[in-house]
């Protein structure tokens, strides 16, 4: 008689989208896709760069399930890509691998990319590992935004068990500039500055000339309330974070984002 568990079936999708200049025009060059991994191209507003939106089509990830995503920007290219909604990651068993997320984002020459995920949802008992590796090329820029929930508060839920391991790094020309890690395990860090808050957001800014670009973002979080924020540069990195609980963080993150790019953010974020 066979007494081991069945093996629980698991999630490994792919995407990848480049951009490249023809014609004069910003153009899709290059796409690839697959389950649960999917990507969505609407229409942008006259005169914004071309969109593209990534899709879980699983309604979520579990743990043992891999993504890996990647977009490149090619040299003087500029677009925008965001997600549909909320990523939410779902709990887990003690016994199973956490689930992991790669992201790459290659920005050429003269380019700009956009990098506008909306919020990842972390529920009680759930385990994620995902990294981001940014690349920027001499006179490219990012902007990116990642915000991180700890468990669903709407719904009475805490962070109290599980693992976030949500590392960063950024390059430029090929020399590491700037690099983190936040590693939340069982209950969230309140001596590490939390507080009562349950969400995360962190904005960072890549540019030739990012004095100017930090002016701006200061003034705009300064204007911020209920939630905690601040700015910095290090290594010419621009990092701005947004602390407190998720709404106001949310809306505080679309309120900055809108400010400093001076225009609405995708639609998606609007629905």
């Amino acid at each position: 008689m066979n007494t081991l568990a069945p093996r629980m079936q698991r999630a490994s999708g792919e995407s990848r989208v480049a951009f490249a200049v023809r014609d004069g025009e910003t153009r899709l060059t290059d796409l690839y896709q697959r389950d649960p991994c999917r990507i969505l191209f609407p229409d942008p507003e006259p005169g914004e760069p071309p969109q593209a939106v990534l899709v879980t089509t699983s309604g979520g990830i579990a743990g043992g399930d891999v993504l890996k995503m990647a977009v490149e920007v090619g040299p003087s290219a500029h677009a925008v890509v965001a997600t549909q909604a909320a990523e939410k990651i779902y709990r887990a068993a003690l016994s199973s691998e956490p689930c992991t997320i790669a992201v790459d984002l290659a920005v050429g020459e003269g380019a700009i990319l956009d990098w506008l995920p909306q919020e990842t949802i972390v529920f009680e008992g759930s385990r994620l590992k995902r990294r981001t590796v940014a690349e920027v090329a001499a006179g490219g820029s990012l902007l990116a935004c990642e915000m991180v929930v700890l468990g669903r508060a709407a719904s009475g839920e805490r962070f109290t068990g599980g693992l976030l391991l949500d590392a960063w790094s950024v390059r430029r020309g090929g020399k590491l500039l700037w690099t983190d890690t936040l590693r939340v395990e069982g209950e969230t860090p309140l001596g590490a500055g939390f507080g009562t808050a349950n969400a995360l957001a962190t904005v960072i800014g890549v540019w030739d000339a990012p004095q100017p670009r930090f002016e701006t973002a200061r003034g705009l979080l300064e204007a911020a309330d209920k939630v905690r924020a601040g700015v910095t540069l290090v290594n010419g990195v621009m990092v701005a974070r947004l602390l407190g609980e998720a709404t106001e963080v949310r809306a505080a993150t679309i309120a900055f984002l809108t400010g400093f790019r001076g225009q609405r953010l995708p639609r998606v974020w609007h629905i």
